[in-house]
């Protein structure tokens, strides 16, 4: 399945995903409290996910879909990546390509994110192999859309 993700007009104000014919299906707004929260809900406005920034000591990313609840928390080695606790999958890129990857437990790729132009602008193509999981994955690249959001005054190139 291919999506696309694209940011809203200002920084923060949230994201929505396309499906490949360019119709919204969902909208991840996201709102700044004590923290940044961004709720995720389909078409028929019910939520789907909901991702939290928190900062306590450091910052990571906390997720809520499918009845389950997943911690995300940025690691830099060689490359990005994110330690997801609650999941045996695995997210990995490079912050300055925009380019990301999910593996699961065998190594292999089943979701791919990156830079990209589309129909409505500057956003971010997501290809994902495994459709059980395309919320939980979705919800993992809008993690890594945001902290580049956080971490570079012009995350896209224009």
């Amino acid at each position: 399945m291919k999506f696309f993700i694209k940011r809203g007009a200002e920084c923060f104000d949230g994201f929505t995903i396309y499906n490949y014919n360019a119709e919204p299906l969902y909208i991840a707004r996201a709102e700044a409290n004590p923290s940044m929260k961004i709720t995720m809900t389909d078409s028929s406005d019910k939520t789907v996910s909901t991702i939290k920034l928190n900062n306590f000591m450091f910052n990571y990313f906390t997720i809520r879909c499918s009845k389950r609840f997943y911690a995300l928390v940025p690691c830099f080695d060689k490359r990005f990546s994110f330690a997801i606790y609650g999941s045996t999958f695995r997210f990995i890129g490079n912050l300055a390509d925009g380019r990301f990857s999910m593996l699961n437990s065998n190594g292999e790729v089943i979701m791919t994110q990156k830079k990209c132009w589309t129909q409505h602008g500057e956003g971010y193509e997501v290809n994902i192999k495994e459709g059980q999981y395309h919320i939980f994955m979705l919800s993992v690249a809008l993690c890594a859309d945001m902290y580049i959001s956080l971490t570079e005054s012009h995350p896209i190139p224009t």
